[in-house]
């Protein structure tokens, strides 16, 4: 009985960060705009806007620029009206692991990314949304370069 008494205390104390750690689980979950893209390091600018949705396993982006929409739309044209929404959308599952959020795409304009994994370092801070990873761009099934993305997105829901 006294040991017991010596080692409950003991084992209690020390799942204690586990517990603490469940509690601080990652919320995700809502719409986030991106405000800012860089790409190996670099500002990138980006036309339009550009929206994910984040339910507690599943992810969704669309991104549209307007005015180029409107522009390619105007001329009529079936390969202009495809060309305007093009490569605009993706969707999938996410998972979350430490500080590493992982993308699993399921629904994308070009089908050799189906079925790929994209892996993010991630902090949140301030209402900001900040990740890191590199993404791959294949031709003909092979990869051919990749590149390192750091995007920011605020939580607007």
């Amino acid at each position: 009985m006294k040991f017991l008494q010596r080692i409950l205390p003991v084992i209690l104390l020390s799942l204690l960060p586990i517990l603490v750690n469940a509690q601080k689980a990652v919320n995700l979950q809502g719409v986030w705009e991106r405000v800012s893209l860089k790409v190996n390091g670099k500002p990138e600018a980006f036309a339009g806007r550009q929206i994910k949705l984040l339910t507690a396993k599943h992810y969704s982006w669309v991104k549209q620029d307007k005015k180029a929409a409107d522009s390619l739309l105007a001329k009529g044209t079936l390969r202009d009206s495809l060309a305007a929404y093009h490569d605009e959308f993706g969707a999938g599952t996410y998972k979350i692991s430490g500080d590493t959020y992982t993308e699993t795409t399921e629904f994308f304009g070009e089908p050799q990314y189906i079925g790929t994994s994209l892996a993010f370092k991630f902090k949140l801070k301030g209402g900001l949304w900040y990740i890191t990873g590199s993404y791959s761009h294949f031709a003909n099934g092979k990869k051919i370069d990749e590149e390192l993305i750091e995007e920011t997105w605020k939580r607007i829901e």
